[in-house]
Formats: structure tokens, sequence, C-alpha cells
């Protein structure tokens, strides 16, 4: 084709183009009940993007500055021992329904008195997977306040995700899970405090177990790489189980060195075995043999004080799961573990569903939050409200119109329940913030315009930090004055 003839038609075509896109509804052409056919704009085609994206130069400058004041290693330097002032500028404030701000008195009672290991538990979706935002609060929070170990952590690799501890499976290891796809194999609904457990044997129900074939596994327990040095140092390793219908053997090696055996009986609905370690093992191996398998809670890497604080990923999870478990199990291990916090940070899922009212997700997290404020009520509660996430439209990557909504029905839901509520959206920078992280250099957040990357990650947990910590320091200072005119009283 000469040249004249193949600019014409480019021409023509750009011409089609332009009338098509000038020609098509905004909302699209609906030929059938099930088929939507949508088309670019016409300012789409001539301007990729004509949205104005949120400017996050300040979140990155005061955040990244502070933090670089603060060694994240060994250092004893903390946000805790600064002035409570110099955090106002660097801080988004966590919100409360009363002025008191009673929602989180009993946690920070128990940090004060600082005399056990307190548990903190961090569920979220998918935005915490591999130890996002978790990994900095613990490495934090565990300088602060003392204590070590990686905390709670299933027996089985999730999603081949990088993990805070490195642990190999050897037999016919199997992840059972309340959210997400549930087999339907597991009758029961005794799923514990990560809503998840693992075995190595087949589940029988009613039946007994084969008395004839003795099921043998092990786990090899390493140090992880992309983990803060902290979670590989603890005192104690801890099992968590119950539910076996045959007595089971459960042996700690170092090597070949036997460090400890306990046998885990049988008709136990939960039990907590124990090994104390003089030292930690450049590998653990954990073995099991028997005729059946526990159901495996998940291991504990703690320390015997100061704080153990969990990451709990549920993907696919909205929020809405716990009160389809075992109330009377999740209880008893909440008391077992003697949590004091518990971090509700979900929402992601819900977002794909674009709805005018989402009173419906209001009512269900607040279904969610009373129950678990109900079986455990010495235990404060923090919701972390829905980050901000983009989609593809005709003039860019926008906001989701429905991210406000959904954060406006967590907060309600939050307070109706007397909890503590931190907006992370507002902290991203609100609307239209997710492609400034996605576009900062380095990256703040991924290409999926809804997850944080390692980077943006560390600040939003600096930003929480900062902000819980802002309102410790507020209760030990009233609480000070309050034991000092007490004395003055008295005399």
């Amino acid at each position: 084709m000469k040249p004249l003839k193949t600019l014409l038609f480019i021409i023509v075509v750009f011409g089609v183009l332009t009338f098509i896109a000038w020609a098509t509804p905004k909302g699209g052409l609906t030929l059938f009940s099930n088929i939507h056919l949508k088309f670019p704009s016409l300012s789409g085609i001539i301007n990729n993007s004509t949205v104005k994206y949120a400017d996050i130069s300040d979140i990155i400058k005061k955040n990244e500055s502070f933090s670089d004041s603060i060694s994240l290693s060994d250092s004893l330097l903390t946000i805790d021992s600064l002035n409570v002032d110099s955090l106002v500028n660097v801080i988004q404030h966590l919100e409360f329904p009363d002025s008191e701000k009673t929602a989180l008195i009993p946690f920070f009672k128990n940090v004060q008195r600082n005399n056990s290991l307190i548990r903190i538990l961090h569920y979220g979706d998918s935005q915490i997977e591999g130890d996002r935002i978790t990994g900095f609060l613990r490495n934090r929070f565990q300088q602060r306040f003392g204590g070590s170990g990686a905390g709670l952590v299933p027996l089985v690799d999730v999603n081949n995700l990088s993990r805070v501890v490195t642990i190999k499976n050897i037999g016919n290891w199997k992840r059972y899970t309340l959210f997400g796809k549930i087999d339907k194999k597991i009758k029961h609904k005794k799923y514990g405090v990560m809503l998840s457990f693992s075995r190595f044997a087949p589940v029988y129900n009613d039946s007994l177990p084969n008395d004839s074939v003795i099921y043998e596994a092990s786990v090899n327990i390493s140090k992880s790489n992309s983990a803060y040095d902290n979670c590989y140092k603890f005192s104690e390793l801890k099992l968590l189980a119950g539910n076996n219908k045959e007595p089971v053997i459960a042996e700690l090696y170092d090597g070949e060195k036997l460090l400890g055996f306990e046998t885990l009986l049988s008709g136990c609905e939960f039990n907590i075995v124990s090994w104390k370690l003089s030292y930690v093992p450049k590998v653990l191996t954990l073995k099991f043999s028997g005729k059946d398998s526990p159901d495996i809670y998940g291991i504990a890497f703690d320390s015997e004080k100061g704080l153990a604080f969990d990451n709990i990923p549920l993907r696919g999870s909205s929020g809405t799961d716990f009160t389809h478990g075992d109330l009377t199990l999740l209880k008893h291990m909440y008391e077992k573990l003697n949590v004091k916090l518990l971090i509700f940070e979900f929402g992601v899922n819900v977002v794909p569903n674009v709805l005018d009212d989402y009173t419906f997700y209001e009512n269900w997290i607040y279904g969610q939050l009373s129950t678990l404020k109900r079986i455990h009520p010495d235990m404060g509660i923090i919701v972390i409200g829905i980050s901000d996430m983009s989609q593809k439209t005709e003039n860019g990557y926008e906001s989701y119109p429905n991210i406000e909504k959904i954060r406006n029905a967590q907060k309600k839901a939050a307070f109706r329940a007397n909890c503590a509520f931190w907006d992370f959206y507002t902290t991203m920078g609100g609307k239209n913030s997710m492609p400034s992280w996605v576009n900062a250099n380095p990256p703040m957040a991924a290409k999926d315009f809804t997850h944080l990357s390692p980077r943006g990650a560390k600040i939003i947990a600096e930003m929480f930090y900062n902000a819980l910590v802002y309102e410790y320091n507020n209760y030990k200072i009233k609480n000070t004055d309050l034991e000092k005119n007490k004395v003055q009283i008295s005399k």
C-alpha cells in the first residue's frame, strides 16, 4: 500500500472510531439482558487520563522522614519516647464513639501492667497477606513494649506467599478454612482462632479412624529471609491442636536431638502444648505420629512476656465469617491466648459489588464485632477502614464510586459496637489516591490498584502505629494525673 493510501486509511479508521465514541452513550449499549457493549469516550481516546489524582507527596515526606529518624533494627529509640505533640502532624488519628475513648482502655491497662504475654490479633483480607502491615507493627510494638517471635502461624503454607518463618511440609498435609471455598467434608464448625486448621490424615466425622493405619507427618521450621530478625527470636513454641479421635505423638527435634515430646490425648476439643527452649535451633523439626490427625489450629512462636502480634489474612473474606464458626471454641482460645486487642481490617472484597446503599454491610459488620466483644469482653477492637481502590474507566484509573459508602458503613458499625476506627482511605489521601501510590517512585502499591507494596505497607503501618501510641501516651498521662490526684486527696 502506498504511503498516501496508508495515511488515508488511518484517517478513515480514526474518523470511524471517533464517530462511534461520540455516538455511544456514556453507560454503553445493552444488546441483550446480559450483554453490554461499551466503548471509550472521545476524551478517553484523545487523552489517556483526565482524572485528577490525589497529591500524596506530603504523606511520603512526613512519614518517611520521620521513619528515617528511628532505626527499624534493634534501636530502643521509639515514637513513645518522643514528645506527644510532635506526632500530631504525622498521623491520622484514631476515632472513638465516645469522648472517654473507652474502647481501648482494657488494652491500655494490660499494656501498662506488662506482667504477662499479651496477644494482638490482626485479621484482614488479602491486603495483609505476606505479613504486610502486620510485620512492621509487630517489630515496632515489640521494640517498645517487649516480646519477640512471629506469633501464630498456620502449619500449611498459604498461597505461596512470603512468611514470617519458613515452614516445609512433609506428608499429606491439607488446610481447611471457614472462609473462601469451604470443604464439605468438614461437618463441624470448630475452626479456631485463625478460622482454619490443618490435618495430615483423612477427615473422620462419625466413623472411627482405620485402626490398622499409622499416619506420620512433619514440618521443618527455619528463619525466613523476608521477615524481621525478631520473628525468629522466641523462647517458647506452642502447638494449638485438638479434636483427634486417637492419641497422637508430637516430637520436637533439633536435627537428631530430641528436645521434647507430648502425647495429644483423644477427646480434647482444644489444647495448647508448649515447649520452652533455651536456644533456637537453625532448623526445628516437629514430627507427628498416630492413627488420626488432630485439627492443628496453628503454632505460635512466643516469648514469656511482652506482646505477641499475629498476622491472620483471610483471602476473599469480607470480615463476616467469624459468627459462622464455633463461638465456644473461639471464646476458649481467646481466653487461653490472653488476647487483649483485635485489629479488624476488611473491605476490598465488598467493593466490586457496587450498590447505592450499604446498610446491610454495616449490620453484618456490627454483628461480627458485637459478637466478638460479647464472647471476650476484656478485649479492645480497632476497625481499620477500607483503603482506596481504583477501576479502569474511560478517563483513566478512578476510585470505585462506593468506597466512601463502604468506609462509612464500617465506621458506623464500629461505633455501634464501641470499637475504635482508623480511616485507611483518608490516610492514603482520599479519592483517587491509589493511582498516586501505584505511580510513586518507588511504587507504594501494586499494579492491580488494590494492594499495597512493601513500601506502602510500611508507611501505612507507621501511621497506624503513631496513631495508636499517641492514644496510649495520652491514656498514660491522664492515668498518671488521676493517680497523683488520688494521692493528694488521701493526704
